[in-house]
């Protein structure tokens, strides 16, 4: 059975978390790692035809069309935009052009700054000019859209490392909450519906209320530690990328958008190696949706799956009693442990008993 621990720092809405049993997922802003959640795009390819969609996207991206009232320079270069779309003979030299140089370069990853570089060529090579400000604003945006709207919630496979409690455990002052999970890599949730209005009962001075519940298991991933942050083809999410608006992408309704959310998934499951004391798992929400509001992000566990809360060394006494009434009603079987200091890097922890502090 595997167990993970989640540090907490100590505030009031602790309290608040474990009373309503709530976990919160984090969104790209709020991790200490600019690097998190977050996937450098390749524009490595494959073969020549996926540097097709590289061109059509220069080219889209080039044409604004409310510039057709404009100046007469303006409407020259769409009308020179819009006859190079239809130019195919030109297109297939562009990409065999732009493939045999990116090929020379004989690299793994191809960063924005040397695609554009390599554009900034072609514009010289074959008399067009790509606007390359259209195009990096547009990559801007499509890796906010895409990239930046999906949320974590962070676990690790330790209670008792010294720098853990003092980066999330405000300073030792927090706790750690350990989750047995009986299910390999799943995490167990409640997904309760809403109440619906009932105005007769609502008159009346005490009623009892239907809520319907139930419980379901989600995939928690191991994170993995490589010495370089993670990548996603820029060629492989052109469907993503030019289907944005689609409500089947945006709910992940449909399986044929499936395979990009796990590589997305995938993406986000892996860190760099200086992260690698954490022993990071983490449950991973991938959405293409619009960004969802903190209290949009919180997801509740089974009281169940809650077997132990960890004190810090310098958890207050009040703290430690105020839990266990929280707790204790909930799941009896719920374990306390105090923290003591060992003379290595990891903590020493022994059975905290209620009766101690009354």
């Amino acid at each position: 059975m595997l167990k993970l621990y989640k540090y907490r720092p100590l505030s009031e809405l602790l309290f608040k978390e474990l009373k309503y049993s709530e976990l919160y997922f984090s969104s790209y802003f709020e991790l200490n790692d600019p690097l998190d959640l977050s996937a450098r795009l390749n524009f490595k390819p494959v073969n020549r035809d996926q540097l097709r969609y590289l061109v059509y996207f220069l080219i889209k991206n080039s044409i604004n069309f409310s510039f057709l009232n404009g100046s007469k320079t303006e409407k020259k270069y769409i009308q020179e935009m819009v006859k190079l779309a239809n130019d195919e003979e030109t297109k297939n030299k562009i990409c065999d052009y732009l493939y045999d140089c990116l090929k020379k370069l004989d690299l793994e990853f191809i960063p924005q700054n040397i695609i554009e570089q390599k554009i900034e060529e072609v514009s010289g090579v074959f008399q067009v000019e790509f606007r390359l400000s259209d195009f990096k604003d547009e990559l801007q945006r499509i890796t906010k859209v895409f990239f930046e709207s999906s949320y974590v919630s962070c676990f690790s496979e330790t209670y008792s490392d010294f720098l853990m409690w003092s980066h999330y455990a405000s300073k030792h002052t927090g706790v750690c909450l350990e989750f047995s999970l009986k299910h390999k890599n799943q995490f167990p949730y409640i997904k309760f519906t809403e109440r619906k209005i009932d105005q007769k009962k609502f008159l009346e001075k005490y009623s009892e209320w239907e809520i319907e519940g139930g419980s379901f298991w989600d995939k928690i991933s191991k994170i993995e530690y490589h010495e370089t942050p993670p990548t996603i083809s820029f060629y492989d999410f052109s469907p993503v990328f030019e289907n944005e608006n689609d409500c089947d992408l945006m709910g992940l309704s449909k399986s044929r958008w499936h395979g990009y959310a796990d590589e997305l998934r995938k993406s986000f499951s892996i860190k760099t190696l200086p992260w690698q004391y954490e022993k990071e798992w983490r449950a991973i929400e991938i959405s293409f949706d619009d960004i969802k509001e903190p209290e949009e992000r919180i997801r509740h566990y089974p009281i169940e799956a809650l077997t132990a809360i960890y004190f810090g060394i310098r958890t207050p006494n009040k703290v430690k009693v105020r839990i266990n009434k929280i707790l204790k009603p909930k799941n009896m079987d719920i374990q306390f442990f105090d923290c003591h200091l060992s003379d290595s890097r990891f903590l020493d922890f022994i059975e905290w008993q209620y009766e101690e502090f009354q």
